[in-house]
């Protein structure tokens, strides 16, 4: 009795000392293109900004935080980020640990689709299949586009905002 009323009590302190919440790692999610695609149709007025990368691709990395800098910006509009890994399926451990390290607030998805020549047109035929590459998806302004570039935030801003101006 004694030790089940001192483990109560270990566990209420751990529970006051973090507001009552207890951490829980995010997973990241596998996803395939064609599960994206009806995410991105169904979104109503949002727009989305899709940007493919990979841990191993630095340009990618090093554009991360300005794309995270866009969606703080606009969060009282219609916006959602969406960063897509085309990491290997059996590399979700590496994404896992690479978005718990940078503690990205934006969504992260892995591309769940093993044949390149098959999705990589699909996303648009206009890429290469070099990364980083952007999409820009709103399907109520009726608007798709694609960027196969590494973006500075000015550059993203003002993508961001020329589209949705048009």
């Amino acid at each position: 009795m004694k030790k089940n009323a001192q483990m109560i009590i270990v566990a209420t302190a751990i529970l006051l000392s973090t507001g009552g919440m207890v951490a829980v790692k995010q997973r990241v999610p596998l996803i395939t293109l064609d599960e994206l695609e009806r995410r991105l149709e169904n979104g109503g007025d949002t727009t989305f900004v899709v940007n493919l990368w990979a841990t191993w691709c630095a340009p990618c990395v090093a554009e991360m935080p300005h794309f995270e800098r866009l969606q703080a910006k606009f969060r009282s509009k219609p916006l959602h980020v969406l960063f897509v890994s085309v990491d290997a399926r059996k590399d979700l451990e590496a994404v896992n640990r690479f978005v718990e390290a940078r503690k990205l607030k934006s969504e992260v998805l892995l591309l769940d689709e093993q044949n390149e020549q098959e999705f990589i047109p699909k996303v648009s035929p206009d890429w290469s299949g070099a990364i980083p590459a952007t999409l820009f998806v709103n399907n109520s302004m009726d608007f798709r586009v694609f960027k196969e570039q590494e973006f500075d935030y000015q550059e993203l801003e003002r993508t961001y905002l020329s589209i949705i101006t048009q």
